[in-house]
């Protein structure tokens, strides 16, 4: 008999609760301190008993950390807007999270700029130069 959790069940639960979860954030909560946030992902524990939402907010790590309390307040109102739509035995528990990925991302962007910039056309060639074929 095929298990009922499997992967499958995990990753619609994830979709649904991203959704649920981001329109959430941005249609209902009202408090100023948020600001532009873009919740990128979310994570369900492979039990389905806790999740963590992922975040990034535009703007400096102040707005970033007032960003982080704000949602740490909000957590509980999040998860009574999605028990609803959820329907496993046990409503996950909601933790937020920054999303650091983000950030690694922009700092490497910047590293490759920074690099083609250095190149023989100065970077604006956006593409690497084709090798030219070779006399036969």
């Amino acid at each position: 008999m095929p298990e009922k959790s499997g992967p499958s069940r995990k990753l619609r639960l994830e979709s649904l609760l991203h959704r649920e979860i981001a329109t959430c954030i941005q249609q209902e909560l009202k408090d100023p301190r948020i600001g532009f946030i873009t919740v990128t992902r979310v994570e369900l524990s492979e039990d389905l008993h806790q999740v963590k939402a992922f975040y990034t907010v535009f703007g400096t790590p102040s707005e970033r950390r007032q960003a982080g309390h704000a949602l740490d307040q909000a957590k509980g109102y999040v998860q009574r807007r999605y028990a609803p739509v959820v329907k496993t035995r046990r409503l996950p528990i909601l933790s937020f999270a920054y999303d650091e990925v983000e950030t690694q991302r922009t700092g490497m962007d910047d590293l490759i700029r920074k690099a083609r910039a250095t190149d023989s056309d100065g970077g604006k060639r956006p593409e690497p130069a084709a090798e030219k074929p070779k006399p036969e």
